[in-house]
């Protein structure tokens, strides 16, 4: 540097510290130059600010973001988020990161003082001396907690619960040193004499032929290392408590976090009295009347009789009613006629499927697996499908349907053949909501501990999410920001499932065939003794055909015709053995590894040890998670049943209130809670709290019926409204936050492709069984298959993530990816573009030409009203009348010129293809 840039340097310098108040002058200049000043020395400088100032929350006992500064080599070890000091570099040590910006300590806090931060600065910038070597008290507390992973990760597939390849298991210091077959694995303080060592290094362990099969991978230098160090030091275990905590009470979680409104058991308020009280027909109106009334408004008039039937049977049943069934409902007037029709809905066969696909839609469900470009069919999911539809049917119980989903197979005693009742099927049946997350762990190499881990996180999203109203996945990774679930509470959860999801122990969600012995499969077969006697029966003679077969395909001297006979003989003989029924569930084994916290969510970098529980934000109340003991032939832990039995405590806070809060979305087009999957700090409050609360008391008292929660919200006056809109509404509640109206609806995508067929006389109503299987087409579409009795109801199609049949997803059909907890109505141009294009609604118009014919006669006018009658359930005007005569003779006129590019459609078909296409078809007020 020259003369006069060095001077203009310093005088740019001196400039600036002139500038600088008193107190950060010397900060200034420690910071440009770091290295003038004596060295700082952690114990006498920095020890003192962190006893004073964050020990309270970051101590061996909380360790608040998993950071304990309690210790040097605690203090280098990192939190959550990873290492918080980098020696040298404080801009990129985190802790003085988030110091400096003042997210610690964290809001209500006095934060550091501008001299505690420059500090902390200037010993991490000199390099951070300590007294004593921090690193060398750090290698002293290597333990089993810092090999366990690793072997699980590496080794337990074969030397583990399942398998001891060479009498050899490792998950336990004691099994180590007994060894296997060819002696003790480990000796003490001697790593390189360790046969564990020795097959490793020489990679014998793993054998290359099993490399990259179910999940397994060679340990990494720095894994080895690590066993190698801990051998060397003694094999040291030490007895670490896994965390629990006393009636579920994180000590991270204070007292203040658990007041928030959704963690506390909701109360149920009286009903207030309201100035209009004749429109109040149950306690919902007046919840909804009063704060209409503070605003100036009131309910928009009741809707008429034709667009209330036709509101209710699209929504309990997901198909438009009859005209016989409209008549007879205008004509009957009788007091509560209209609680009769929805009493008559709830009964219908057609309810269970609409409301089935509600649930379907939160528990991800898929008839394949998703992941991979395979897209594996699940060939057995739709037995989850059926069970799903059947509770609906039934009004189970919403707390037994959640028991049965989440922990049915510990419900039973399936071990027993004797036990294989319809009733213990169906038990196991319900346990694939656990099972409907995209999984594509059935194949190598995407079956590693990381892909497993992918599978779980999405289903307790889906558990989260779902269940619980609060978005827990975040918190695999760092502490929730914004709502009071720490890390180790995301791990907690992850352990309740450990017992059945366990990423060290998995089990595959397909059949292998003549694949590796360790793939092993989550399909369970279980079955009556008598059917199982009828099978072995049925296939003993078929065997031994197969059996002789076989034999006589080894003759070296066969003739290739005659080879190729005998071939196509096997095939056709194992095609007609009976893969007894299987069922695509999940069920406790009764041996779950250790759950360690993951930093990052890296499996790859465990810190402690956590014991199974439910989020601890949500304690106040109610009764704390237990577990008890299960007494079954096989082995279980009992710790999903557990939570299920924690999670439907008729007062617990969440599990009454979101689900009525979806339900209250399904019926009005908005949550009372807006964001129905969060509940948390950064979802919406609700607009009516004491409604919400009402009715989350009030489904439990009624049993936790579905069908009388429903019943209660339709037969409110809020439902019967009309969905006019004035400028009233448009200036007081233009979102309609405070029900003032009923909101307009397009049909949803299964509504609208089964309103359709069902017009058309073209529905197969058939209920249950394997789903229609969909068509592929040249042109890309996918189309579902025609049965011999028409086209099956949506929920019946084969749903494959990546053959979605093309209908119903560009009517916003979801992707579940892992689930869908609220539809969302699109309205872009591919939509009416299929409707005039699509040679299903084309077949369609023609089918309900053919059947308004038939029904209808010859008479052009009576064609036309009973087309009315039968798309929009209602007869047309005299005007509509003449504009349809005119249309149609035109349309005709046109085909007999031969100017339509298909001339079979005739005008009359090609009339019914444009009512099929209109507005007043496709939405409901």
């Amino acid at each position: 540097m020259d003369v006069s840039r060095r001077t203009f340097f310093y005088l740019v310098l001196s400039s600036l510290l002139v500038s600088f108040p008193e107190s950060q002058r010397s900060y200034a200049a420690e910071k440009t130059s770091p290295s003038t000043s004596s060295p700082l020395v952690y114990e006498d400088t920095i020890l003192p600010i962190f006893q004073a100032r964050c020990l309270e929350c970051h101590n061996t006992k909380n360790r608040k973001a998993e950071f304990d500064l309690s210790s040097p080599a605690a203090l280098l070890k990192g939190g959550e988020s990873g290492v918080g000091l980098v020696s040298g570099k404080p801009d990129e040590s985190l802790l003085y990161e988030y110091l400096h910006d003042g997210q610690m300590p964290p809001e209500g806090s006095r934060p550091l003082e501008e001299k505690e931060l420059q500090l902390i600065h200037n010993w991490i910038a000199q390099g951070m001396k300590f007294k004593h070597n921090p690193q060398a008290t750090a290698e002293v507390q290597l333990s089993q907690h810092d090999v366990l992973p690793i072997f699980y990760r590496r080794c337990v597939m074969c030397h583990g619960p399942e398998y001891q390849e060479g009498g050899l298991d490792l998950r336990t210091k004691a099994d180590m040193i007994k060894g296997g077959g060819a002696g003790t694995a480990v000796i003490e303080g001697k790593p390189d004499e360790s046969l564990l060592i020795k097959y490793i290094e020489e990679k014998t362990c793993p054998p290359k032929a099993e490399i990259s099969r179910a999940g397994i991978e060679p340990m990494t230098a720095e894994e080895l290392t690590t066993v190698k160090d801990w051998i060397a030091q003694g094999l040291n275990v030490v007895n670490e408590e896994p965390l629990d905590f006393i009636n579920d009470q994180d000590p991270l979680v204070t007292k203040e976090d658990r007041q928030f409104w959704s963690f506390q058991p909701p109360q149920q308020a009286e009903p207030p009295s309201v100035q209009h009280q004749s429109l109040v027909k149950n306690p919902i109106d007046a919840f909804l009347l009063r704060k209409l009334e503070a605003n100036q408004l009131s309910y928009a008039p009741e809707a008429d009789r034709r667009a209330l039937i036709r509101r209710v049977t699209y929504v309990l049943t997901g198909l438009p009613p009859t005209p016989e069934e409209v008549q007879a409902f205008l004509a009957d007037d009788k007091p509560q006629a209209y609680e009769r029709l929805i009493d008559r809905l709830l009964e219908s066969p057609r309810y269970a499927e609409k409301w089935g696909q509600f649930w379907l839609d939160l528990a991800g469900y898929a008839d394949s697996e998703g992941k991979r470009s395979a897209d594996l069919i699940r060939k057995y999911a739709w037995r989850y499908r059926d069970y799903v539809v059947r509770s609906f049917g039934e009004d189970k119980p919403y707390d037994v349907f959640l028991t049965e989903q989440l922990a049915g197979d510990e419900l039973v005693d399936y071990g027993k053949p004797e036990n294989a009742t319809p009733e213990t099927i169906e038990k196991l049946v319900a346990t694939g909501f656990l099972r409907m997350a995209p999984d594509g762990t059935s194949a190598n190499p995407v079956n590693r501990v990381s892909d497993r881990m992918e599978v779980i996180t999405d289903e307790i999203d889906v558990l989260s999410r779902g269940l619980l109203g609060l978005t827990m996945n975040c918190a695999r990774c760092h502490s929730h920001k914004y709502d009071p679930i720490p890390q180790r509470d995301y791990y907690r959860v992850v352990a309740i499932f450990k017992g059945a999801y366990d990423e060290y122990d998995w089990m595959t969600p397909q059949p292998f065939s003549n694949q590796w012995k360790r793939a092993r499969s989550r399909l369970l077969t279980v079955i009556p003794q008598h059917e199982q006697a009828a099978i072995d029966e049925h296939n003993a003679p078929l065997e031994k055909q197969i059996g002789e077969i076989e034999e006589q395909l080894k003759d070296k001297k066969l003739e290739k015709d005659q080879k190729k006979s005998l071939e196509k003989q096997l095939k056709e003989l194992k095609a007609s053995l009976k893969t007894p029924p299987m069922i695509r569930a999940l069920w406790d084994r009764g041996r779950p590894s250790p759950t360690y916290i993951y930093r990052r969510g890296d499996e790859n970098q465990p810190t402690r040890l956590v014991e199974p529980g439910p989020p601890s934000a949500i304690a106040d109340g109610i009764s704390p998670y237990h577990i008890e003991p299960v007494q079954q032939t096989t082995l279980k832990t009992g710790r999903r049943l557990a939570f299920a039995r924690w999670l439907t405590q008729p007062d617990h806070p969440l599990t009454s209130r979101v689900f009525v809060n979806r339900i209250w979305n399904k019926h009005f087009g908005t949550g009372i809670v807006e964001s129905i999957d969060n509940f948390g700090a950064l979802g919406t409050p609700p607009s009516h709290p004491e409604l919400l609360d009402w009715l989350a008391v009030q489904f439990v008292k009624e049993g936790w019926s579905i069908k009388q929660l429903q019943r209660l919200i339709m037969t409110s006056q809020a439902y019967r409204q009309s969905s006019a809109v004035t400028p009233l509404h448009q200036k007081s509640d233009p979102e309609n936050r405070l029900i003032s109206r009923m909101p307009l609806r397009r049909l949803e995508a299964e509504e609208l492709r089964d309103a359709l067929i069902f017009t058309a006389d073209q529905l197969d109503e058939t209920q249950y069984g394997e789903p229609v299987d969909v068509e592929l087409r040249p042109d890309g579409l996918v189309t579902s298959k025609r049965t011999s009795e028409g086209w099956r109801r949506s929920i019946y199609i084969r749903h494959r993530r990546k053959d979605m049949p093309t209908f119903l997803e560009v009517f916003d059909l979801p992707q579940m990816n892992p689930n869908c907890t609220e539809r969302k109505n699109s309205n872009v141009v591919s939509q009416p573009l299929l409707l005039v294009n699509n040679r299903l609604v084309h077949d369609l118009a023609d089918h309900f030409a053919r059947r308004v014919r038939a029904e209808a006669g010859d008479d052009p006018r009576q064609r036309i009203e009973r087309a009315y009658q039968l798309v929009f359930q209602r007869a047309p005007t005299s005007a509509e009348t003449k504009l349809a005569l005119n249309s149609i003779q035109l349309l005709e006129t046109s085909a007999k010129d031969g100017t339509k590019s298909e001339p079979s459609l005739n005008g009359f078909t090609e009339y019914c293809h444009v009512l099929l296409n209109s507005a007043e078809f496709l939405y409901l007020d």
